[in-house]
Formats: C-alpha cells, structure tokens, sequence
C-alpha cells in the first residue's frame, strides 16, 4: 500500500496519459481528490507528504512575490499551455523538496495491503458521485474549467488508491471499466476513447453540458439500459412533442 504522497504525484509524471488521461496539470489535483476520498471510504489515514504543505506554501511565497493562488494556477499563468505547465509543476516540486532537504518527512511505515474482509468500505464512489454536489457544484471539485476531465482524472485517482490498497476487481473498478465498455459499443466512432473526451465532443466543449452527458449514460448504464437505448433527454423530447401535437388535436 502506497502511503507517501510523493510516489503517488512522481507516478503521474512518468504516465500521465494512464492516470489524469492527458499531459495537463489541471487534472492532477483532481486526481488526488479522488485518491483521498477512497482512502477515506476504506478508512485509510491521509498520504504522507515528505514536504509538508504549509513549508511547500512557505517556500514557493519566498520564490513568487504576493503569491496567492495554487500552484497549479501559477504553472498555467508562466507557461505557454497545459504540457508546459505539467512540466513546470514538476520542476517547481522538484526545486522544494531539494532545498528543503533538512525539514522532509520520511516516510518508514511498512507498505501492506489491507484487509477488505476485515476492513469494510463505508461507501461506494458510485454513490459519491450522485450524492456529492458535484452536478450542481462542479467548480468546487474542478474549478472553473475543464470539469469533465477532472471528473474523469477523480475516478482514476479513487480507482488506482483501491489498487495501491491492494484491493482488486472492487465494485466500483468493475463498473467504471463496463461502463467504458458499455460507450464504446453506443458510440463506436469514440471506440476506445475516454469518456471524458467522447462527452466534451458530445456536447460541443460545453462544460454543464459534458456533465449532463455522463450523468445521463452513466444513469442508463447503471440501470441496465443496453447500449443501442434511445436517451432520457430525446424521450423527453418525444414526449413534450406528442404533448403538444395532442393539445392542439383538443385530446
């Protein structure tokens, strides 16, 4: 079980395309909401920072003049795009943990799988996600942009902390997987395209609208629609149209 911080953010450098879907530094804080969360539901004490955040705050005030925004925002505001402020994150961590090399933790807990029979999950991400305010609420989770993806890259994240507890085949690994499966065969032109992606296509790069977009098929995918099933949202239209053709027949 991994329990430092650091092997969990250095994991995403060396792959980001298997853990946040894409070389972004938006998506990675996302990502470690999701890890975090699933820790919490298997009753698991939060990851272990090797640079604790209050001296990584400390530090990166005493580089950037009346610094207030997150360390993220700062990537994107001094590189040119997404992948360069990935990279810039990365040089910026490396830099903190290399000049405070005397005030690091070290992390010396053995790292154990738990025990899922002996440890029970006290809720499912599946009913995270509909009871969560994230529908309504979704920049409290992702900020103010690219929500999709940094529900998609919170998905990752809970699914790989169930990995690295040693927690295999978990419900909820097991249905966001069929659930892939399930969209490849209903929009076979995305066939092995992430959701996140096939949703901001689907909705024409409108955020409330991608969300609206998963929500809807994954609802359908829940309740064992098949693939090939007509939308709530086109049901709907049908039958606020028939309404109206009635009305004016005076049914």
């Amino acid at each position: 079980m991994i329990n430092e911080y650091e092997s969990v953010l250095y994991r995403i450098r060396e792959n980001p395309i298997e853990h946040i879907g894409r070389r972004s530094v938006s998506e990675i804080q996302s990502y470690f909401v999701g890890y975090e969360i699933a820790r919490n539901f298997w009753q698991q004490p939060e990851l272990i920072r090797r640079i604790s955040f209050e001296r990584f705050r400390e530090w990166l005030n005493s580089k950037v003049h009346l610094y207030r925004q997150n360390m993220t925002s700062l990537c994107l505001l001094l590189a040119e795009d997404e992948r360069q402020a990935f990279d810039l994150y990365f040089e910026l961590y490396d830099a903190a943990l290399e000049e405070c090399k005397e005030d690091l933790t070290i992390c010396n807990q053995i790292e154990m799988p738990i025990n899922s029979y002996e440890i029970e999950k006290s809720k499912t991400l599946i009913n995270f996600l509909f009871e969560a305010p994230i529908k309504e609420k979704p920049a409290l989770y992702f900020g103010n942009h690219r929500w999709i993806n940094g529900l998609w890259a919170m998905c990752s994240g809970f699914i790989w902390a169930e990995k690295d507890m040693g927690i295999e085949n978990s419900s909820d690994a097991m249905n966001m997987e069929l659930f892939q499966l399930w969209l490849d065969e209903r929009y076979p032109i995305a066939k092995g395209i992430t959701w996140d992606r096939l949703f901001d296509f689907q909705s024409l790069h409108y955020e409330s609208g991608a969300l609206k977009e998963f929500y809807e098929n994954f609802e359908m995918f829940l309740e064992g629609d098949s693939p090939d099933a007509t939308s709530k949202t086109i049901k709907e239209i049908v039958k606020n149209a028939q309404a109206d053709i009635d009305k004016k027949r005076g049914k």
